[in-house]
């Protein structure tokens, strides 16, 4: 018979066929139904002590039905998942984590409902409450998925996901020592688990359990688990046969699980059924169930990404919750408790050699085979093998997280997920979850409070505004620099990192060893937001602004924290105090000009109309440290002459970027500013140049186009010196070139000492 080609491509594309011969198809395809079978067995095993762990107790009489539901769940997820997930070797079946939650409150439920209702009304009771957790269950992945939401599991505390698993590993030993004893496990009843009828029923499945972690712990082959599970049915039966106990009084002395003589079966809940439920009693223990949606969540994204490392695959975490959705909404229906993506099982896998669905559908097709025939094999399993299975388990996650995080977390946060253990053990699930939620976002509050809110703390004399002011000026900012307090904040702000900024300030303030303080610039442009609990602390600045007399700037405000301290009343009202800048570089070019109004220097620099008196005084203070001060006016006098005296209108260009640079000037009066042009309407300031300033030296000395433009503010006056008249000064006049070469040197050289001290604070 020959197949479609579009069937054949669509075969391939699923991994079931490859366009290979037919032998090397075989080759590959072979390991792939050996993981398939080995998985499919181990999943029936499991399945079934699930099924006993859930229906035990009063429910025991139903264990075959609730095999039934698990089987069905098992095979309808396995194939769902095995055409949907992202990857192909993916098993997905009931776990033992959702499982564990769910046997729990089906005990609870039995409880409560054992004096007032059948058996019959119990049983509908609690598979009612499974079914709509998986429906439900499924329809919370499926949007999760939709909405690309696979990344939240990086927003759960480490440490609660470890104190629930925690907590998930004791309620499953506790599970385990129920199903081998049929005795419940709390301290009423702790001595009567070492009576001699009853320590002989459980102490096999914790040799089991205690051997299987062993071993497996030094060796992972993957014959080893079936292996011991074969050895361990074959020791059983040796031992039954060598004192003549028949099957039939093994089972009535409760060796095995009597219901499963009677053979699986898969009886879905009729209509009538689920009407017979007590609702009222499921809604009452929603919040435990609804904790299953949030392991399941956790658990597929955790096995997701450990199996990433495993397969060295990508694995799609937002595909992988629409494929598990919709298999547990299906799965639901039929009785099956919530499943997701088996780590284990799916490493098995891939270590055997499986890189096909093929395996996938094997290890379904084997659960839906047994299911079909309703075979009784099941009912061979001794009680202690699926109790030790179960044990294994709890002890697997008890060990991980009660031993091995003691070398691996501090110590804080290993005594949260003993903190959470210890509450699920005596208060239940939903409650350790909520005590170890609350105790992380305290711990979180505490820890992230110790984290300043102060990026930076900055000072007039260690950070400059992009204005290039004239030597003099340069040098009086840095001298009253200290008048000048700049904090970059970062980060959250809430009360207990405003008080600290708080306090910051009020250090600054009473510091008698620093100049007075006038002016403080907070910074919030890396300030991600404001709580409005914070915002008494800024009102307590703001009242310490009028009581020590300075002046507060904010810059960098967004949208979002101006509404914040509008609401507050801190900004946006007459009476505040408070100044507004867009952004740090003009918050401190204000606070610049009023140290140098305030100083008067303007007035000791006078520009004359003839412009010589300005570039002799500011060419006399640059040259002082090279002891040419005594003839500088002469020197700049004789520069002069090589100058043009030019002005520019408002917005005028007196460097066009990319142009050639041909011309060094000193601006007299007004401002300039430099602005690197990009797209329309897109320019960055870099820096404002006022007068006494040099501006164009770089290009001349290089060489190279002017990297920026430079326009006018205002109507400004300028010297220019071009490159021509600089090359005649160096033929004509050596040492007058030299003496300007070395004035340009000093400009140059105090803009990077400026820029090195403004480093240094950053990283210091």
């Amino acid at each position: 018979m020959i197949l479609n080609s579009a069937v054949a491509g669509n075969l391939t594309g699923k991994g079931i066929l490859t366009a290979q011969s037919s032998k090397h198809s075989i080759k590959s395809v072979m390991p792939g139904i050996s993981a398939g079978l080995v998985n499919g067995v181990l999943i029936i095993i499991f399945q079934s002590a699930y099924a006993a762990l859930i229906f035990s107790g009063d429910l025991a009489p139903f264990v075959s039905r609730g095999i039934g539901f698990m089987l069905f769940g098992a095979f309808v997820m396995g194939l769902i998942v095995a055409f949907t997930s992202s990857y192909a070797g993916t098993v997905t079946a009931p776990q033992d984590a959702s499982t564990a939650i769910i046997a729990l409150t089906a005990s609870l439920i039995a409880i409560e409902m054992a004096a007032i209702a059948s058996p019959e009304d119990v049983f509908a009771t609690t598979v009612a409450a499974i079914i709509l957790t998986s429906v439900f269950t499924g329809i919370f992945l499926m949007l999760l998925g939709w909405f690309r939401l696979g990344n939240l599991i990086r927003f759960i505390p480490y440490p609660v996901i470890g104190g629930f698993l925690a907590g998930t590993g004791w309620i499953l030993v506790r599970g385990a020592i129920r199903i081998m004893s049929n005795t419940r496990v709390d301290l009423s009843q702790f001595f009567a688990l070492f009576r001699g009828d009853v320590f002989i029923k459980w102490f096999p499945g914790l040799v089991f359990a205690v051997l299987l972690f062993v071993i497996l712990r030094r060796t992972r082959h993957f014959l080893v688990l079936p292996g011991m599970i074969v050895l361990a049915i074959a020791i059983f039966y040796i031992t039954l046969a060598l004192s003549g106990t028949t099957i039939a009084v093994a089972s009535q002395q409760g060796w095995l699980l009597p219901s499963f003589a009677a053979g699986i079966s898969w009886q879905p809940l009729s209509p009538a059924e689920f009407l017979q439920a007590d609702f009222s009693i499921v809604f009452r223990h929603g919040g435990s169930l609804a904790t299953i949606v949030f392991v399941s969540i956790i658990s597929l994204l955790l096995n997701a990404s450990g199996l990433e490392l495993i397969a060295r695959k990508e694995i799609n975490l937002n595909r992988e919750l629409r494929s598990t959705g919709l298999a547990n909404f299906i799965a639901g229906f039929g009785g099956s408790a919530v499943g997701y993506m088996s780590l284990s099982l799916s490493a098995l896998g891939f270590r055997i050699g499986a890189r096909h669905r093929i395996s996938v559908f094997v290890s379904a097709g084997l659960c839906g085979l047994i299911l079909i025939s309703g075979a009784g094999i099941s009912s061979y399993f001794p009680k202690f093998l699926l109790g030790g299975l179960l044990l294994y388990l709890g002890l697997s996650f008890l060990v991980e997280w009660l031993y091995k995080s003691w070398r691996k977390l501090p110590r804080i946060e290993y005594f949260l997920v003993v903190l959470i253990l210890v509450a699920i053990a005596f208060m239940g699930l939903l409650e350790g979850m909520i005590v170890g939620i609350i105790i992380a976002v305290l711990l979180f509050v505490v820890n992230y409070s110790r984290i300043t809110v102060v990026k930076n703390v900055l000072s007039g004399a260690t950070f400059q505004s992009n204005v290039d002011r004239a030597t003099p000026f340069q040098r009086l900012l840095k001298k009253k620099g200290d008048q000048l307090y700049i904090l970059q904040l970062q980060g959250y702000i809430f009360f207990g990192t405003a008080n600290d900024l708080l306090d910051e300030v009020k250090r600054r303030i009473t510091n008698p060893d620093l100049e007075p303080l006038k002016y403080v610039v907070l910074d919030f442009r890396l300030v991600s937001g404001l709580d409005s609990s914070a915002l008494n602390s800024f009102a307590k600045m703001k009242l310490l602004e009028e009581t020590a007399g300075i002046t507060i700037v904010f810059t960098g405000l967004n949208l979002a924290l101006y509404q914040k301290f509008e609401v507050g009343e801190i900004v946006g009202v007459e009476e505040s105090l408070f100044l507004i800048f867009p952004d740090l570089d003009h918050g401190v070019e204000w606070c610049e000009d009023q140290i140098l109004a305030a100083e008067a220097v303007v007035e000791e620099y006078p520009a004359e109309d003839s412009g010589f008196d300005l570039f002799s005084s500011i060419f006399n203070v640059s040259m002082a440290d090279l002891n040419e001060n005594g003839n500088s006016r002469i020197i700049a006098n004789r520069i002069f002459e090589y100058m043009e005296k030019k002005q520019i209108a408002k917005d005028g260009y007196l460097i066009k970027q990319g142009m050639p640079s041909t011309t060094l000037y000193f601006i007299e009066s007004g401002q300039v500013t430099a602005r690197l042009e990009g797209d329309i309407g897109k320019e960055i300031r870099l820096r404002t140049m006022g007068s006494g300033t040099v501006v164009g030296e770089l290009g001349v000395y290089l060489g190279l186009p002017a990297t920026a433009s430079v326009i006018a503010n205002e109507d400004c006056s300028y010297l220019s010196l071009s490159l021509e008249n600089l090359k005649k000064m160096e033929r004509e006049a050596p040492e007058l070139a030299s003496a300007f070469h070395k004035f340009i040197t000093r400009i140059l050289g105090e803009r990077l000492v400026n820029n090195n001290k403004t480093i240094q604070a950053l990283i210091g």
